[in-house]
């Protein structure tokens, strides 16, 4: 009870510091021992006349946070906007961390940032800048998974990630970019998805990882209306990906154990696809130009295909 009093004390002493317009609202609940929490909400100008801003924390179990240990050490803080802030985070376990950091919006729209884990010691990280009309959602389900999530200068974008199993991994870095951003679902346990997407405008991957120990890394730089899916179902499958150029296409499909994709895709306009059904499988396809069409399809164990269009 001494922690959930404070919360709301330590929120509402923030709030009032920063002199924050009455529709601000901060809502802490924790239950158990050892939970911690912070909040701060700065800056809505007076023509805001929108209920808008809101930080709701909620704790139940052991040794959480929101800020400081783990998340290190936002604990919400969200800073100056003329309008829509949200942020929201529920944890339910044992030594879960959390953070959540909102920067300026100097335009009417409205960050939307969740972050929900149940288990034990799962720890998430939220840092947004200048952004617009950019919901990021990020789910745990499980013991020691870790999502990191960064934004810079976005607009229209949206992350989701969705963990569930054990030791799962997820980051995300996405700089410049607009419309909409990467999706990553891992059902598991030990799966690895890297996402990087920098100035890359009406793009973002689709990454689905089911089963033990697959890892995922992609790259888009550079590009206009690039799409790029990726999903892997097994154990031990490897694809790397990395798109520079404008309307690039790529679909790999992994179906086994151990299996290994890479593709380079540089210019504009090429498509590639790979499909591995097996073990053992190696899948290499570079496209450096314009138009240019790669199919592979790999059924059993052991093939090894390298693809060279240029």
């Amino acid at each position: 009870m001494k922690s959930r009093l404070s919360a709301i004390a330590l929120g509402a002493v923030l709030a009032c510091a920063s002199h924050v317009a009455t529709s601000q609202t901060i809502t802490v609940t924790q239950q158990g021992s050892g939970n911690t929490a912070a909040a701060e909400q700065v800056g809505l100008t007076p023509f805001d006349t929108a209920p808008n801003t809101s930080a709701s924390i909620t704790q139940i179990g052991n040794d959480n946070h929101v800020g400081g240990p783990g998340a290190t050490s936002s604990g919400v803080f969200q800073h100056d906007t003329n309008s829509g802030v949200t942020a929201v985070v529920s944890q339910n376990g044992t030594g879960n961390n959390a953070g959540i950091t909102q920067d300026g919006v100097r335009v009417y729209g409205r960050f939307d940032t969740s972050i929900t884990q149940r288990g034990n010691g799962n720890d998430a990280a939220i840092t947004q800048a200048i952004v617009t009309s950019s919901p990021v959602v990020v789910d745990q389900n499980g013991s020691g998974n870790v999502a990191r999530v960064e934004q810079s200068l976005s607009g229209d974008t949206s992350v989701q990630t969705s963990q569930t199993g054990t030791g799962n991994r997820v980051t995300v870095i996405q700089r410049d970019g607009v419309y909409y951003g990467p999706k990553v679902t891992q059902t598991g346990d030990g799966n690895i998805a890297s996402v990087i997407t920098d100035s890359a405008y009406a793009a973002g991957p689709t990454i689905v990882q089911t089963g033990t120990s697959n890892s995922a890394s992609t790259v888009q730089r550079d590009g206009w209306d690039d799409s790029l899916t990726l999903r892997q179902e097994g154990s031990g499958n490897t694809a790397d990906v990395s798109q520079t150029g404008d309307g690039q296409v790529a679909d790999i499909r992994q179906i086994g154990n151990t299996n290994l994709a890479s593709l380079t895709q540089t210019g504009a306009r090429n498509a590639a696809t790979i499909a591995q059904i097996g073990s053992s499988n190696t899948a290499t396809v570079s496209q450096a130009g314009e138009g240019y069409v790669a199919n592979v399809n790999q059924t059993g164990s052991g093939n090894w295909t390298n693809v060279y269009q240029h």
